[in-house]
């Protein structure tokens, strides 16, 4: 581990990394190259770490990268599923990060695992879609999200979401399942915000209008909008309204 870190990490990596608590035994799942592992390990921040993969070539590379960067004694890969066959226990892992995945995998792969329902058990997720899907998971499962943040890769956004198991069921609204409460509660304090939420209007709104000329319900969207609109006004953040109301 004396190499110097140059490895080529982008801002939703790190994001993400940030979010590993110090110390913690990590479950890197869908690990693809390997980095945030590998990074954290050089980092001195986590003594091991797990990773997975369900394509044995993403796999390979992690193990190379491992190899290269001299962690390889530290990372455990497992070529399988979401969580499945990771010995967790045996392992003691206590953090596990999933990231570059849709949320209704993210949710599917969560729901098959018992482990997971333990409060000590840190969640660090980054869906690449239906992060409102990943939310209503979590909130009808019994599980609190403790930290949200937004990263910005390659001119795209995304959320952050860190959740621990407490059993409850926890009430959002739908734009709350869209943004995070968290990340509401901070509104433009961080500069991603406005750029997150006109996203969401302009979406939104796009869909509104495709219901309306598909003669389809749009109840559901109109409220969600409207929700989103009165948001954008109480935090000052600009928007493009069409004059669909």
């Amino acid at each position: 581990m004396t190499k110097k870190l140059k490895l080529p990490l982008d801002s939703r990596i790190a994001a993400a990394m940030c979010l590993v608590r110090p110390g913690a035994v990590v479950a890197d799942i869908g690990t693809d190259h390997g980095y945030l592992p590998i990074a954290l390990l050089m980092e001195g921040k986590i003594p091991f770490a797990a990773a997975s993969d369900l394509r044995p070539g993403p796999l390979n590379r992690a193990v190379t990268n491992a190899k290269k960067y001299g962690v390889e004694d530290s990372i455990q890969f497992f070529c399988t599923d979401g969580l499945e066959g990771i010995p967790l226990a045996e392992l003691h892992v206590t953090d596990i990060v999933i990231c570059g995945m849709g949320g209704e995998l993210i949710s599917r792969i969560l729901s098959e695992s018992a482990y997971i329902r333990n409060s000590s058990i840190q969640l660090i997720l980054q869906p690449m879609s239906a992060v409102e899907e990943l939310r209503a998971y979590l909130a009808a499962s019994g599980f609190a999200v403790c930290e949200e943040r937004i990263a910005c890769s390659k001119d795209k956004l995304y959320q952050c979401i860190v959740a621990r198991y407490d059993g409850a069921h926890h009430f959002y609204t739908p734009a709350e399942l869209l943004l995070g409460k968290q990340i509401l509660l901070r509104g433009t304090a961080d500069v991603l915000f406005a750029p997150l939420l006109q996203k969401y209007i302009q979406k939104i709104q796009r869909e509104y209008t495709g219901k309306i000329q598909g003669g389809v319900d749009t109840e559901t969207s109109r409220y969600l909008l409207e929700e989103l609109l009165q948001i954008a006004k109480e935090k000052g953040v600009d928007y493009e309204c069409t004059g669909i109301f």
